[in-house]
């Protein structure tokens, strides 16, 4: 099942993976690609190129989880064609210096071939406890991020304690 506003194709040559989002790349979708990568690294893919050609945003829960799995799975990042408005974007929250950037005459041809994957919509507690993580990442990379999402971190913090019936630790390690 596609996911709202977001589709993701995969193109696989372990050790290198091609993922291709087209849509929104935004927070309700951030699990379901936590979950890929995390997927694609345990089949031994160490460099994923993410092409973002077809992407028509990324707001900062999808950024956040971006570069918590940057620093989380150890494979390389390579970002393939992002428009302008979301490399501006990476560059704000301190994502982009995280990634590298492919043009299109370096793409292996192997890796343009994708399937689109059928991936489960998350939970209203995954999407939460995702976002959550990925400001806290985003707040702790750069410290202009903390004036930027401070407000965002308390509202989600308070929301997964409704959800979840229990405080989130705002104090644990990224």
């Amino acid at each position: 099942m596609p996911l709202p506003g977001c589709s993701i194709s995969v193109g696989l040559d372990v050790p290198q993976a091609y993922v291709r989002l087209e849509g929104r790349a935004a927070a309700e979708s951030a699990p379901a690609f936590e979950k890929l990568i995390v997927g694609l690294k345990a089949q031994g893919v160490r460099c994923v190129v993410l092409d973002l050609s077809r992407a028509l945003m990324m707001d900062s829960g999808f950024s956040g989880t971006l570069s918590r799995l940057v620093s989380s799975t150890g494979a390389a990042f390579t970002l393939y064609e992002a428009p302008q408005r979301i490399l501006d974007g990476l560059e704000d929250h301190g994502v982009l210096n995280q990634v590298s950037l492919l043009t299109a005459d370096l793409l292996p041809e192997s890796l343009a071939k994708t399937n689109e994957v059928d991936l489960d919509p998350a939970s209203k507690a995954e999407v939460l406890k995702c976002c959550l993580d990925a400001h806290r990442t985003l707040m702790a990379l750069k410290p202009e991020n903390v004036d930027r999402f401070e407000a965002v971190e308390r509202f989600l913090s308070r929301e997964s304690e409704k959800l979840l019936g229990s405080a989130t630790d705002p104090t644990r390690s990224l």
